[in-house]
This record gives C-alpha cells, structure tokens and sequence, in this order.
C-alpha cells in the first residue's frame, strides 16, 4: 500500500478516494482524478511508448525516471500536450492478474501522481510525436519499507482536442509495472536458471557445401546469434548455454573457407569467413564462466524421429560431434540434453530419449501441470517416469520464456508491443512468484525457443536484473539437476493432433531412411579407409532430421537430395560392365560377369542373376569377392536355361551380407542346345516335306501317261472281240 507521504503527492480531487480505500483496508483500484475526464478505451487519440525507464527496480533513495514519445493518432490537433504517472495502491494480487491489467480488463488506472505532471508540446498536430521524461524521487512516493510489492504503474498523456469541447482530458495511458522489494522485506529468493540455445538450420550437405548463407546473416552485426552474444554480455556468467554441435561444426567449417551450392547448381564462395571466425572468438569469451551444455546434434525432431520407427537415429545424434563443443570453447562441455520442440514430448518418445542416453529433457511447463491444480508457481524440476530410470524435465515458464523473444508485431495488445512494458512485465512475473510463497525459495526455468531470438531490450536487462536483485538467484542448469526434484504430483497434457501435424512429414522421413539404407549397403561394400571416408554423408542425415525443417521443409529436401546425390554417385562406381547377351552351349553353362571397381578404397561384392520369368531361368549367387581400388574381375556364374527362347536377364550386385546393391544392368541368355534340336526338328520335316513331294510328283505322272493313250488301248480290245 502507498504511505502516507505518497498520499500528500496525489491530486487533490482523489486524495478523498484513496484514503478511504486505505483506511478500509479494501484493496479496490482507484479510479483517475475527477477533474480530468479520460478517453474512452480504444479512441485514444495519443499513444503513448516508453524508450527507457531507470532504474528498472528503483531503492528507496532512488530517482525514478521514465522516457518515452506521444505520437497524435487522431485526425485532430492536440494541443497542451502534458504527461504525468498515475500509481495504483492496490498491489498486483497474482500473475494472472498482469495479464488482465495489460488487456485492461482489471481497471488499474490507478491515482494521478500530480507532482509528475511534465509539459511536453504546446502542439500535435495529427501524425506528429514528441519525446518526454518524467521523474519522481523514489522517497516522495512513501512506499512500505517492509513490505515487497508489484505495482501497476501508468504514464498518461493529457491534453486538449481540437473541436471536442471537453478541454484538458487524458487522451493517452500506457501501464506497466513497478517491483518494489526494500531491504527491509523478507522473502526467500527466487532461482533462475536461463537457458541461452544456440542452434540454426543446418543447411549444410555431405560434401561440405552449404545450401544457402543464412548463417552468414545470422552472426552478422544485427543478425539473431549475434543478438544472443549481445544479450548474454549483460550478465554472461548468469546464464546455462545449450549449444548445438551442429552449429559449431558449421561455423568452423565457415571459418576455414566455405561454398555455397545455389539451387540452380551453381557454387559461389560464402562471405562469412571473417564473421563466423570472430563470433567463435567472442563466444569463448562469453562461455568462459558460463556453464555449458551440448544438446542433440543437429537439434532433431524427435518425435517426428520416435514415429517413423527411426530410434536409431535419435541415439546417433547424442554422440554425434559430441566433442566438437569441448574442443571449441576449450572447457568440459556436458551432453545428455533432449530439446524436443516447442517443449512438447509424447511418451514414446521419453522413453527413446531416456534410453539413447539423455540426462535431462527441456520441456514446456504447460505440458506437466499440478494435479491436483495449485495456486502458486511450483519449481522447475520434474522427475518422469519413463520405461527405464526416470529422466529429470528441467520445466520451463511459458510467460516468461515468450518474453525475451523479439517480438514480430503480431501481439494481443498494443502495450505489450512495446520492450520497456515487456521489461517490467519480466521483472514482475519473477516478483510475483517470489510473492506467492514469499518463505519458499523456488526454482524458475526459462528457456526461450531454440531458434530464438533474443529481443534487445528485455532479454539483457532482465538477466542484468537477474544478476543484481537480492530476490533472485541465478542457477545453472548442473544445479537444478542435482537438487531434489519437485515434490508436487505433476500430470501430463495430452500430444494433441495440432502437435502432430506440426511434425516433419512422415513422407520426408521415409526418404531419409531410404538413404540411410543406401548409405549403409555402400559402407558394406566399401568401408571407410584411411583416405576416404563416408561418415560426413551419415552426418548430414542426421542434419537432414532436424526440426528446424519443420517450416523450411524445401531446404530439408535439399539436404536429403545432396546426400543422395553422392551416395549413389559413389555407389555407380562399383559397377556391373556386362550388359551383351549370351548363348549357353546347351541348357547349361557359365555366364561370365565383368565387375569394376573404379573407388579409391577396396570393394567387396558378389553377383546374383534373376531370369525374367524365372521359371526358365536357374542359377546360383557368387558370394562377395574383394576388388582393389581400380581392379576389373570377371567371374563365372553357372545358369540354366529352360525352354525355348531367349531370357531376360537381371545382373545385380550383392552386398557381403547378400543385400541388393546399387540398380541392376538387363542382358539376355538363350541356350544352344534348344536352338540345334530345333534344327534337327525343322531337317526332320525338311526331309518328310521332300519324300512326301517325290510321291506326290511319281504319282502325278502317272496319272498323266494314262491320259495321254486312251484310244489305242479301246482298239485293240474292242478288235479282239
């Protein structure tokens, strides 16, 4: 509540209101001084945005100062322009409650503080802005030196409309928060263990070439993961860093020189060699007393992963470049962390990540509520039961983590809009959780989206808060995992189909899987030497499964394409070079194969013929011989053929374990032995058709010599008789 010294500084014409809502003891928001009427909601014909308020949690001996400009919204002038604080004496109740007072639901227009009033323009004219700064001497306010409190704190503009006929009005009111904890108020503080990820698409194929240069953007002087840098400077010792390997490997690569492969196939030189060497530098300055943790290579989707059978592949991204964050930043980096995203697991999918290793999951508090329900905030920490051991949830605030995020313009309200009211509203939401169990220290986790972006004014001053406030401790993550786990029963939210349908594409994941068993039958055939690797190819399909191509899915499909590309590249070079048909002697005989090796590393591979049909086709599998780099071998497959007729003939290449390998080359087979028994079957009838001509050509003359003397034969017996 507002002393009474504080009361002395308030207009007159409330004075009378707030002493008797004082002496009540009704805790009811006073309404604004009689004698200035206010704008109705939503026709403010002022807005009002604060630039700067100092200090942000201002001491009893402090001056508190706020800056800001009013911009004329209206159609019509504005003249005598002024501004002036309006303080409510009615304490912030609950956390739910900064939200009402922000939609302006809960009144809160609080008592005009008179001593404030600041003339700031004699003139708006509709359009026009003007800056201002208003300050009041913390002791003047006379507020409680025992007592902790948020207060509802507005900044109002006042002046005259042309042509509305109501004189002097408020015309504007922006509110935020005042957190007021004097020495004298007993609370037990509050920690705070703030996530700070690093992470970024890894648009990046097996080759090494990049897809694209959005990196290069990034560690820019205003990109996002240099905003990061900057609001880590505030306080960097307060701070966890959860970084992506993946992210680091990237930029080192950067450093060293890189290309990019633009999607018309073209290759251009990267042009962040010198920004990404020089952000690393400045990142082992930051995580110098920092704790550091690495999180799953290439920030993947797990549950996307858990539900397209692909469990193999969450285990291979926790050990994937596991060392590369210790090696950079030249410290022990800690592994084992699972960041699902947006904070949101199935339990399938716990049961994955707890069995590929994982000590500790990031998850959204939303998603363990209370049960039953409770009215405080409970710790951050969060034993889950899981198929084998539990796994520690380090829970993170929603509110509060939402609040550091850059904002895109695309908010509830216009106050919340603006960084300076979002500061405040920070620093009040970790002033009401002390609050509500002032004698119970609690443990507070906020953890920003892994792909965030850090919003320049409220991310450093909260943490630069965080590091000064007696009422607040900072926390490293090693610390909430060593303590004991929050006691309160905790249910879990269902994963609901809008979860679901945010996933990568189960389609996309069958053709990363396609690939992966690719890839494994050319590792089969052709290990890794000591100057040829195919690791990086796996590499970047663990790349490919990250949740970042949730909403750039066509880059996604980029990553998976390169990798295909040059997987089957490699593969064509283990090759089959007889294609020309063949003629067995007799039914049976011996096919020859030409197989090439034209890797630079040893091939092992056998044969297998299938006939088409292959009902006429027999023959037997050539187990896997071994090929020296450049070696040509040609073995000898025994085959049958059955019937009449030529054969289609598939060759294909088997890996040592007798698997398909690489596409098969078509060639025919026919058998000899059928083509001479059909020449003794056509000789045969040759023969009879010759005999059977001969009869047919002896009896035609005969017939024919009867013709030819009827008359004489008639004669001589007609003469006999």
């Amino acid at each position: 509540m507002i002393g009474r010294r504080g009361v002395r500084l308030l207009s007159a014409a409330a004075l009378a209101a707030l002493l008797g809502s004082l002496g009540s003891g009704i805790a009811a928001p006073a309404g604004p001084a009689a004698a200035i009427p206010r704008a109705q909601d939503g026709l403010s014909p002022v807005s009002v945005a604060l630039t700067a308020m100092t200090p942000r949690q201002p001491g009893p001996l402090d001056t508190l100062t706020i800056s800001g400009e009013v911009t004329n919204t209206s159609t019509s002038p504005v003249a005598r322009v002024a501004v002036r604080l309006r303080l409510s004496p009615t304490p912030v109740r609950s956390r739910s409650e900064l939200t009402e007072i922000q939609l302006g639901t809960a009144g809160r227009t609080g008592i005009a503080v008179d001593s404030t009033r600041t003339d700031v323009v004699e003139s708006l004219e509709p359009g026009q802005s003007a800056a201002f700064t208003v300050s009041v001497p913390m002791p003047d306010l006379d507020l409680p030196d025992t007592e902790a409190h948020v207060l509802v704190l507005g900044i109002e503009s006042l002046g005259d409309v042309a042509d509305d006929g109501l004189g002097t009005i408020q015309t504007g009111l922006t509110r935020t928060f005042l957190t007021w904890f004097p020495e004298g108020a007993a609370v037990a503080p509050t920690h705070v263990v703030w996530l700070f990820p690093l992470t970024s698409a890894p648009s990046r194929a097996g080759n090494g070439l990049f897809l694209d240069d959005h990196l290069a953007t990034e560690i820019g002087p205003s990109g996002r993961l240099s905003r990061i840098l900057d609001a880590a400077d505030a306080a960097p010792e307060a701070i966890t860093w959860v970084i992506d390997p993946a992210l680091l490997s990237s930029l080192l690569a950067m450093a060293n020189g890189y290309s990019i492969r633009t999607p018309t196939g073209a290759t251009v030189p990267g042009e962040g060699v010198l920004p990404a060497a020089a952000w690393l530098d400045r990142l082992r300055g930051l995580t110098a007393t920092a704790e550091v943790t690495a999180s799953y290579y290439g920030d993947p989707d797990v549950v996307a992963l858990h539900r397209a059978a692909l469990d193999v592949d969450i285990a291979r991204a926790s050990t994937t470049a596991n060392l590369v964050p210790s090696r950079t930043l030249n410290q022990k980096v800690s592994g084992g962390l699972v960041w699902p995203a947006g904070g949101r697991i199935d339990e399938g999918t716990l049961d994955v990540v707890r069995a590929s290793g994982a000590s500790v999951v990031v998850l959204s508090a939303d998603t363990l509520p209370a049960a039953p329900a409770i009215t405080y905030t409970p710790s951050g920490s969060v034993d889950l039961a899981t198929g084998g051991a539990p796994l520690r949830a380090a829970a993170f605030d929603p509110a509060l983590s939402t609040l550091v995020v850059a904002r895109d313009g695309a908010l509830s309200t216009r106050a919340t809009a603006d960084p300076i009211v979002r500061q405040q509203i920070a620093l009040a939401e970790l002033a009401m959780i002390t609050l509500e169990r002032p004698s119970e220290s609690r443990t507070i986790v906020i953890a920003p989206s892994t792909r965030w972006s850090a919003d320049p004014t409220v991310a450093p001053a909260l943490l630069a808060a965080l590091a000064a406030s007696p009422w607040l401790v900072p926390t490293r993550l090693s610390a909430l995992m060593a303590e004991p786990a929050s006691t309160i029963p905790r249910s879990r939210t269902e994963y609901s189909p809008a979860d679901l349908e945010s996933e990568l594409p189960a389609a996309y994941l069958d053709e990363v899987r396609r690939m992966r068993a690719q890839l494994a039958a050319l590792q089969s055939v052709a290990p890794d030497s000591a100057t040829a690797s195919t690791g990086e190819l796996g590499v970047a399909l663990t790349r490919a499964e990250s949740s970042a191509w949730r909403e750039e899915i066509a880059v996604g499909r980029r990553v998976v394409t390169s990798v295909g590309t040059q997987i089957a590249g490699q593969a064509s070079l283990v090759r089959i070079l007889s294609h020309a048909p063949v003629t067995l002697p007799g039914d049976s005989g011996v096919i020859p194969i030409t197989v090439a090796n034209d890797l630079s590393r040893p091939a092992r591979v056998g044969v297998r013929l299938v006939g088409t049909p292959r009902v006429r086709f027999e023959s037997a599998d050539i187990p896997a011989v071994l090929l020296a780099p450049g070696q040509k071998i040609t073995l000898e497959v025994a085959a049958r053929v059955i019937g009449t007729g030529p054969v289609a003939v598939d060759i294909q290449l088997l890996t040592p374990e007798g698997a398909s390998f690489g596409e098969p080359v078509r060639t025919e087979v026919r058998s000899a032995a059928y083509a001479r028994a059909a020449q003794w079957v056509v000789g045969g009838l040759f023969g009879i058709l010759v005999v059977l001509i001969g009869i047919n050509f002896v009896r035609r003359r005969s017939v024919r010599r009867d013709d030819n003397h009827p008359e004489g034969t008639a004669g001589e017996v007609h003469g006999d008789g």
